[in-house]
């Protein structure tokens, strides 16, 4: 798989690296593995989600605070995520939502490698290695600037695109295993040991617009419903009822030549027709795209 190659080429760089892709696709885990294949994985992973804070508390956490600087700052001041990820890698996830005064101040520690803490007058070197990931398009919010195109250009050195669950179903199998043995060292909280594989082929014909995370969701919903020992067939089409925008229509007839038509005819429909996006998606390159789509066009 491409992304598993992207992951080994730039682990043992120190470039930052921009994680792209639709919510739920596990960009995060991406980050991780970078980091634990890294000259760094001795030193911290700092997480950050830059959705998921008020400008002010993301401020204080980002850059850390000295004693006073503001009404109910600590005694003593706190250490920033910069200053913890010292020596190993921080990663931001959400990027795009960062607000434009922050991106600022993230610039300069990126330019000078050093932070200074709110209320502070004094700079702090910082190593770090910086992850960034959005499932905006960075770009486009530049053109409309609402994102500082140096910053984007910093961040943006090495990129990998995570596909949408739904391009790449041959996962599945393995990541239903993954997700099957979480919480193993407590079985009591499921009677569920397995799952079958022809119950893993109807997950497999299934639409995931939440991607892994939707995919998670249901295989948990299916640990505790199920009736055991292990999932059935039956037992995820039941289940499947409820997903109502999961299910797709499964046609045994059709050959290896119409399913690829569909994909190809999706992803240039998802990306506007541009060709070169395109055969990134599918990991072929734009001459083999341009092959293949008039092959078909002669075929049909």
């Amino acid at each position: 798989m491409a992304v598993k190659e992207r992951i080994y080429q730039y682990a043992n760089a120190d470039a930052k690296v921009l994680i792209t892709g639709e919510s739920g696709t596990g960009k995060e885990l991406v980050a991780q593995s970078i980091h634990n294949l890294s000259g760094r994985k001795n030193g911290p992973f700092v997480a950050v989600n830059c959705a998921a804070l008020p400008e002010s508390i993301l401020e204080s956490e980002l850059f850390g605070y000295e004693e006073g600087a503001f009404t109910g700052a600590k005694k003593g001041g706190k250490f920033g995520l910069f200053e913890l990820a010292h020596k190993g890698t921080l990663f931001l996830d959400e990027i795009g939502e960062l607000p434009l005064s922050l991106q600022a101040r993230l610039l300069r520690v990126l330019q000078e490698n050093e932070v200074m803490r709110l209320g502070g007058d004094s700079v702090i070197p910082v190593d770090i290695r910086v992850l960034s990931a959005t499932n905006q398009d960075l770009a486009k919010l530049v053109e409309k600037k609402e994102f500082r195109a140096d910053l984007y250009y910093r961040l943006d050195v090495l990129r990998i695109h995570v596909p949408a669950l739904r391009e790449r179903t041959e996962d599945i199998p393995d990541l239903v295993k993954k997700i099957m043995s979480k919480n193993v060292s407590r079985p009591s909280r499921s009677k569920i040991t397995g799952i079958t594989d022809k119950a893993t082929a109807v997950l497999q014909k299934c639409l995931w617009k939440g991607n892994i995370r939707e995919l998670e969701n249901v295989i948990e919903r299916l640990k505790l419903i199920a009736k055991g020992p292990v999932i059935e067939e039956v037992d995820v089409r039941q289940e499947l009822m409820d997903y109502q925008h999961l299910a797709i229509e499964e046609k045994d007839n059709d050959s290896l030549g119409d399913i690829e038509k569909k994909k190809i005819e999706q992803i240039l429909l998802e990306e506007k027709y541009n060709y070169t996006q395109a055969a990134k998606r599918l990991g072929i390159s734009r001459t083999t795209l341009w092959r293949k789509v008039r092959e078909q066009e002669s075929a049909y």
